[in-house]
């Protein structure tokens, strides 16, 4: 079957197989392993689908990260003019969503838009064992009538085959001997576990108590809002059954019970994907509530690991099982069995007990490729938390095989979506942003400092501070021209790139070099009566041309060097 034009990818030998057997039975399901490249085989079946006439495709993934990360990787690694569809996105994003050539979506978004997506001549369905029963993906696959089918799994259940060939098309699997040697031994992956109805209005109502309450009750209400996105509404009940302080705080919460009713382990379901989606011998799972583990132990089936002493006859029945859940009791000193999966429900801040958990599974076993899952809540602190674990963990030497760029450029997904939809208008100093967010001035500073990092936010000095705002915003900055005017004269240097001249100048020499940064700008003036010298460290990496003629229009302005 031969493929038209050029490429801009280099498909690996099994890659290219799964193109030529996606293109040539126009119906079908790819199963690989994770961590393989399906997306990729998936972004040059469409694009050589588009060089053959279609003019519209729709994907499907199961959670707003795969959706982002698919569509980061579209455009920048295929021609496809691809957008991102789920519900963290505004209504009008999402109306511009779905005129794109390619709409990539959570299946749930995509059968609240099935009008507007029903031209879609192909349909690419990621993780393609969720087509079953009930699920969203079912619908939608069903209604869309794509000539141009494929399916994506690295896990097919054999009682599922049946209904997802008959949904997609045959099922093919490439071979583990064709692809072994590209593979890691392990791979992560992130499963979502969003907050619903009563659930959301009571994460709503702690962050209020936060905004309003004093700095005990601050302190209260934080601890009952990480209890809730890391552990589930089990734990609060958990905890307001205690004569504590916390306690007290969570007996008046009003939606409380609701949730308990509703949602009282969030993170179950995706709990249940992760172990139905890969086959294991042995799987263990991290809960640090002991309410929460001997619950979701009953639930499933598994042994259970409590408590600081474990000797005997007690712990080697433990270990027989096929699924153990385990408190911090399991991170160490205790020789459990060699895991194939793990999955760790509960996100901690602390990167030694991080890297002690996923320590249980880094054991390289030939010919086993073994998976980390973390189960995160999205647009929760949560989010923020695995972040951190994860980055902190690979600075170490600890690669969980996350795609940390990835993740990086989504962070708006935690707790950080208020502070970059408080930034959206203009740009604004550390302590209104915190104000607006009900966020600590400290948490503020680490967040801005970690996208400052990854070139999603910058700033401009101030007399008053520094005033952030979004690269992508950055005409915001125009907001205040006293600001970005230079001083008649002025000469700039920035000391990393070795570049001196008039603030145009060096601008344009910026610019040549993105992304750069974070840089120190030194600006020298000289007047009739006196020599003005001054230095400005901007601390980010500037990846938006207009933001690298900010920087030296900042440095060298009347409003900075005589306020």
């Amino acid at each position: 079957m031969e493929v038209k034009g050029t490429l801009k990818v280099r498909l690996r030998k099994y890659q290219e197989k799964a193109l030529r057997i996606a293109l040539e039975k126009r119906r079908c399901v790819i199963v690989m392993p994770t961590g393989s490249g399906k997306t990729i085989v998936a972004g040059a079946w469409l694009e050589e689908l588009f060089k053959r006439g279609i003019k519209k495709a729709l994907v499907l993934e199961p959670t707003r990260i795969l959706v982002e990360q698919t569509t980061l990787v579209f455009n920048e690694k295929f021609e496809l003019k691809a957008k991102a569809l789920h519900g963290g996105k505004g209504e009008s994003v999402k109306r511009e969503a779905v005129k794109a050539p390619v709409v990539v979506s959570t299946p749930e978004e995509a059968e609240l838009w099935l009008e507007e997506l029903k031209p879609s001549q192909a349909i690419v369905v990621d993780e393609c064992h969720h087509t079953v029963g009930k699920d969203p993906y079912v619908r939608v696959v069903k209604e869309i009538e794509a000539e141009w089918r494929l399916g994506l799994s690295a896990f097919v259940p054999p009682k599922r085959r049946k209904l997802i060939e008959d949904y997609i098309g045959e099922i093919v699997e490439i071979g583990w001997e064709e692809l072994k040697e590209y593979l890691p031994e392990w791979i992560g992956e992130i499963y979502e576990a969003p907050l619903k109805g009563s659930c959301k209005e009571l994460y709503e109502e702690l962050l209020e108590i936060w905004r309003q309450g004093d700095k005990r009750r601050r302190l209260l209400a934080s601890m009952a809002i990480r209890f809730l996105v890391r552990d589930g509404a089990l734990a609060l009940l958990d905890s307001a059954k205690k004569d504590t302080k916390l306690g007290k705080l969570l007996k008046g919460l009003k939606n409380l019970e609701p949730c308990v009713k509703e949602q009282p382990l969030h993170k179950f379901e995706a709990l249940k994907r992760a172990l139905d989606d890969h086959p294991f011998d042995k799987a263990l799972i991290f809960i640090d509530r002991v309410i929460v583990a001997e619950e979701v132990a009953k639930r499933v089936g598994a042994g259970l690991l409590v408590g600081k002493r474990w000797k005997g006859s007690k712990l080697e029945e433990v270990k027989k099982s096929k699924i153990i859940v385990s408190t911090s009791a399991g991170e160490e000193g205790i020789d459990l069995p060699e895991m194939d999966l793990l999955v760790l429900w509960s996100n901690t801040a602390s990167t030694l007990r991080f890297i002690q958990r996923i320590g249980r599974l880094l054991r390289p076993k030939p010919g086993k490729l073994k998976f980390m899952v973390f189960i995160v809540t999205p647009e929760t602190i949560d989010t923020d938390l695995l972040i951190e674990a994860l980055t902190l963990a690979k600075r170490l030497g600890v690669d969980p095989h996350v795609d940390l760029e990835v993740l990086k450029r989504i962070l708006a997904r935690g707790s950080i979506a208020n502070i970059l939809e408080s930034l959206r208008s203009q740009p604004l100093p550390e302590d209104v942003i915190a104000e607006l967010t009900g966020l600590s001035r400290y948490r503020v500073r680490r967040v801005l400092k970690r996208m400052a990092e990854e070139g999603i936010v910058a700033y401009i000095h101030s007399p008053f501070g520094r005033l952030w705002f979004l690269q992508e915003n950055w005409e915001g900055a125009y907001e205040f021209p006293e600001l970005l005017e230079p001083v008649e004269g002025a000469k700039v240097k920035v000391e990393e790139l070795g570049i001196s001249g008039s603030p145009e100048k060096v601008a344009e020499e910026v610019k040549k070099r993105l992304p750069v940064g974070p840089l120190t700008v030194s600006v020298r003036v000289r007047t009739k009566s006196m020599e003005v010298y001054d230095v400005r460290k901007y601390d980010f990496v500037i990846k938006v041309p207009e933001v690298a003629e900010l920087i030296p229009k900042n440095a060298a302005s009347k409003g900075l060097l005589f306020p």
